[in-house]
């Protein structure tokens, strides 16, 4: 199935990177691309800009609204994808996209076997500094996206996502309130109920600046002591948990049974330490990298996940 991509973009005092993505998105060699942006309270020039980069562009449309966060604001725009846009692509202020991510998308997302299943194509990315200057490509999932990595952790970075209908729909029934980002309630939806494809091709340039919204690290030191940290401060409130217990509130009966059936042995050992422990340690839900795994399975034993 092919059709048109709704690309879209939620902005927060945007300014300086603008014009660079939108020429990026305009520039997509994929035939078929719509636009939809929410502004989520800029104060700085950001809605001014838009008179002239939406000027004369039939399908782009710009929507402006309280502040809610980036994950609120990206949900929103999920759920207002028109009826005739057959994919729904996340797209950030601040990057740069190559003329052929959304067609290297829409033939992976279209080579899904089985017709009408939710399916999400993720990839890799290019970690740029502001001038564009390449520092490295970033590669998250090493061991292949799966609901059971989905439980614990995030590989699919939210500006490379695109999602076809049938997970547009899925996505769109139920409103989360327990969001980490809206990129990993996505990936742990879609890795439940249908499928997620990941891309070891990065088809996007990162940026990397003081005003990231999720930064990544450049050397390993800051990657390192960056990981460690947002996990200590997820695990203070136990959003991993939350978001766990919202899936099964939300898509209980969307779920595969095998994703079922990990939901429901992820939460239940959290029952006691001695149940935590024994799954920490035969559990199915990991980490990509051994020791993002031994961290997760040591803050599981803590009762911080």
């Amino acid at each position: 199935m092919s059709g048109a991509v709704e690309v879209l973009l939620s902005t927060y005092n945007g300014e300086r990177y603008l014009h660079q993505q939108l020429e990026s998105v305009w520039g997509q060699s994929y035939p078929e691309v719509a636009l939809s942006v929410r502004d989520d309270g800029s104060s700085d020039a950001t809605l001014s800009l838009f008179d002239g980069l939406l000027s004369g562009r039939p399908h782009a449309k710009l929507v402006m609204g309280a502040h809610l966060g980036a994950a609120q604001s990206f949900m929103s725009l999920l759920r207002s994808v028109g009826t005739t846009s057959s994919y729904a692509a996340f797209c950030d202020q601040d990057d740069v996209w190559a003329p052929d991510k959304l067609a290297v998308a829409v033939g992976a997302l279209d080579d899904v076997e089985e017709p009408g299943r939710p399916a999400l194509y993720c990839s890799a990315v290019t970690l740029v500094r502001e001038d564009l200057t390449e520092i490295k490509v970033h590669r998250r999932c090493t061991r292949g996206p799966s609901f059971e990595n989905a439980l614990v952790e995030n590989v699919a970075t939210g500006c490379t996502i695109v999602v076809n209908r049938p997970a547009i729909d899925l996505l769109s029934r139920r409103r989360p309130e327990h969001l980490l980002m809206h990129d990993a309630w996505c990936y742990l939806v879609v890795a439940g109920c249908g499928e997620v494809v990941y891309d070891r091709v990065p088809h996007v340039l990162y940026r990397l600046h003081q005003a990231n919204t999720v930064g990544v690290g450049t050397t390993l030191w800051s990657e390192w002591s960056g990981r460690v940290r947002r996990q200590l401060e997820q695990g203070k409130e136990r959003v991993l948990t939350a978001q766990a217990k919202e899936l099964g509130e939300l898509h209980g009966a969307d779920l595969r049974p095998g994703a079922a059936h990990s939901l429901e042995q992820f939460l239940a050992a959290q029952s006691s330490a001695a149940a935590r422990f024994r799954y920490a340690t035969s559990g199915t839900a990991h980490r990509q990298r051994l020791v993002d795994d031994l961290v997760y399975r040591s803050l599981y034993v803590a009762g911080r996940i």
